[in-house]
């Protein structure tokens, strides 16, 4: 097997064994480095990364099922390694469990000096549909709380955002009116006619059911959690109960939240890193 640079203009052949962003990147010309394995002018594989903050990040790292444990993997990193060592301390690698195949990473990096970093609890975690049913907190939940996002005009929409906005809530990447937000099953509640919180999944993490932003203005505690059980109940009756549900948390206290109200979520994000030494 042999290690080429990639070319940067175009990545040809090798778009589909990097993720679409990176390979994106390449091809705009943004400032990574990335790396061909080949063998026999075959494209087993390849890998990317960029300096940022002291860090080599390896943005992309695939090599084809049919040639892994022929040590190809391990040659694209211990190359990107000598390439990025005399300007970065380390290297990192952030990744999300969906497939089976992700398993194996974490034993390949360790046997190349990797190590987990906490996230200080900014975890993706993940459970079902149907496990979240089960829970005390969810069980016989029901619609009957806060306004689907489907059933509100254009102008109304627009209020809403510009309340979440002004308040400095989250928001999904595009906002409510995004193609991912499932709005059937997104709620709002107001006070009068002013927005007061609100819950929107939409498909945003790796095509499950996502948990993307929830809100809330109002002074009465109990507002978000019957928003939240209307949501899972709208959920539970739109989709099967084996659904994949993940919730992204931004700290310690929103990852214990997450874990006490979706029973069962493990953490499916993880970043490992790997000091140079010096």
């Amino acid at each position: 097997m042999e290690i080429g640079v990639l070319p940067l203009e175009e990545p040809g052949v090798f778009r589909s064994l990097l993720l679409p962003e990176t390979a994106d990147a390449l091809a705009v010309g943004e400032p990574l480095t990335a790396l061909a394995l080949t063998e026999n002018g075959l494209a087993l594989g390849a890998a990317a990364g960029y300096l940022e903050g002291g860090r080599f990040r390896i943005s992309s790292l695939y090599v084809s099922p049919d040639h892994r444990r022929r040590g190809g993997g391990r040659l694209l990193v211990e190359t990107l390694a000598q390439l990025a060592a005399p300007y970065a301390g380390g290297m990192e690698l952030h990744f999300t469990s969906t497939r089976e195949e992700h398993e194996t990473l974490p034993p390949f990096l360790a046997s190349m000096g990797f190590w987990e970093e906490s996230d200080g609890g900014e975890n993706i975690f993940l459970t079902t549909l149907g496990t979240v049913a089960d829970t005390p907190f969810f069980s016989g939940a029901g619609k009957d709380f806060g306004t689907p996002l489907s059933e509100l005009n254009p102008g109304a929409l627009s209020l809403v955002e510009k309340a979440a906005l002004a308040a400095g809530a989250p928001l999904p990447e595009g906002g409510l009116s995004a193609a991912g937000v499932d709005r059937e099953i997104s709620v709002v509640s107001f006070h009068g006619s002013e927005p007061q919180a609100f819950v929107v999944l939409d498909h945003s993490c790796t095509g499950a059911l996502t948990l993307a932003a929830a809100w809330s203005a109002s002074r009465a505690p109990s507002v978000l959690p019957m928003l939240l059980r209307s949501a899972m109940a709208r959920s539970q009756e739109k989709y099967p109960p084996e659904t994949p549900l993940a919730a992204q948390a931004t700290g310690g206290a929103s990852a214990k939240l997450v874990q006490a109200l979706l029973s069962g979520a493990k953490p499916i994000s993880h970043t490992y890193i790997r000091q140079f030494n010096k």
